[in-house]
């Protein structure tokens, strides 16, 4: 159907997220084209995909959200940034669920996955083009030609954060794809574009996206049956051919023959972590200070949405001089306790369900990737403050939908 094009087009394109046709993300622009299409289709062709809309489970922790939201604009500064703000929370958690639903519904969870593989791959491409060459193509493609990063690159993205963010979740759905492939050329592809993601990701320097990728491969490996095995078939090999292979540099001082590739202490995880200790967690251990603070004083009624950190107002119009690096924190103190437990029951919900399919080992493949997609997320967010990130739903809203399509299918046929 027509709305399938446009949702897998708005996929493809989603690290394009600074391409921006009057103002809106070319991607947000092609889902809302997907979505008037599907209600077309749906009240005249496919009338049994209204249970997408009426069935979603966070319908409820939306009106606690939207309840939370609106008495916190009495004390926000800009009124009209945080109406878009409460806008787009409930789109996502609401509208983007139930279309992802939708396709789901009606078998197209492979071709999106694939799709969102190859808009990761693209952005990551771009890095390394940027790393090897020199060139500022992340930059321009972004929008941010006069951005500086220093050592950290951003892909398509704009910000080395999200960069990472955005590779984790793509990485892993790789990993998951082709981990358990039988022809041997389709996993040889498949490694090479999750070593290229993987290499992205080393580039973004982001310790969070550091720890998303670690965790997130650590339940995928724990999880898929028979994983464990394969995974030390090539490793020690790789460990009994590879170290003698460095020993013998070290040994004969031979120069490392591509210079970028740094192997010693300058490496980007060493500066990565350094710049962790040396700045960023003092600061954001204050700036956490600063917004309990703010909540202890209005635990109920939070400072409004417009003081979300990706809302674009002057940083006069801030309440904290910064962003509050945790999702669930900066909920508490935008939005005040109903909002923030709308929002958290929502984080647990996804959190038990991630981690029942991980455990019970008994899903496919795709499913256990989505499931580690998820956990990474809910730990990433813990120190990143980004909400309206449609890859992280995308990601979500595919793994619900399955888990919802499978319990309304049972509530049928009892």
């Amino acid at each position: 159907m027509p709305s399938t094009y446009f949702f897998l087009a708005a996929t493809l394109l989603l690290s394009l997220n600074f391409v921006r046709p009057l103002g809106l993300a070319i991607s947000d622009w092609l889902y809302f084209v997907s979505l008037g299409l599907v209600l077309i289709e749906t009240a005249f062709l496919k009338r049994e995909d209204w249970a997408c809309w009426t069935k979603n489970r966070f319908i409820l922790p939306a009106g606690l959200v939207l309840f939370g939201a609106l008495i916190s604009t009495s004390r926000a500064l800009d009124v009209v940034t945080a109406g878009v703000e409460i806008i787009q929370h409930l789109y996502i958690i609401t509208i983007f669920v139930s279309l992802t639903w939708v396709m789901v519904r009606r078998g197209h969870t492979k071709l999106i996955i694939g799709a969102f593989i190859l808009s990761g791959l693209f952005s990551a491409l771009v890095a390394l083009v940027d790393y090897f060459s020199g060139s500022t193509y992340g930059l321009i493609l972004s929008g941010t030609p006069d951005a500086q990063w220093w050592y950290r690159y951003t892909g398509t993205l704009g910000h080395p954060n999200k960069f990472g963010y955005f590779l984790v979740l793509t990485s892993l759905l790789t990993f998951a794809t082709f981990s358990v492939k039988k022809k041997a050329i389709t996993r040889w592809v498949g490694d090479v574009v999750l070593a290229i993601q993987l290499f992205a990701i080393y580039l973004s320097a982001s310790v969070t996206a550091y720890l998303g990728i670690v965790i997130g491969l650590g339940f995928l490996i724990y999880s898929i049956k028979g994983l464990q095995l394969k995974i030390l078939k090539i490793g020690m090999p790789i460990v009994f051919i590879g170290m003698p292979i460095i020993i013998a540099l070290q040994i004969l001082d031979i120069k490392n023959p591509f210079p970028r590739v740094q192997i010693g202490n300058d490496n980007l995880i060493s500066l990565s972590i350094d710049r962790v200790e040396v700045s960023t967690a003092d600061s954001r251990l204050e700036i956490y200070r600063q917004a309990w603070v703010e909540i202890v004083k209005s635990p109920f009624v939070g400072v409004g949405f417009d003081q979300i950190s990706t809302s674009g107002i002057n940083s006069s119009s801030r309440y904290l001089n910064y962003a509050v690096h945790n999702a669930l924190l900066q909920l508490f103190y935008t939005g005040g306790f109903f909002a923030f437990t709308g929002w958290l029951f929502i984080y647990v919900y996804i959190g038990l369900i991630s981690l029942k399919l991980v455990i019970s080992k008994s899903a496919t493949p795709l499913r256990l990737g989505l499931a580690a997609g998820t956990l990474s997320i809910l730990l990433m967010d813990q120190f990143q403050d980004s909400i309206y990130e449609r890859e992280k739903w995308l990601v979500i809203a595919l793994l619900v939908s399955w888990v919802w399509l499978n319990e309304y299918s049972k509530e049928n046929s009892a």
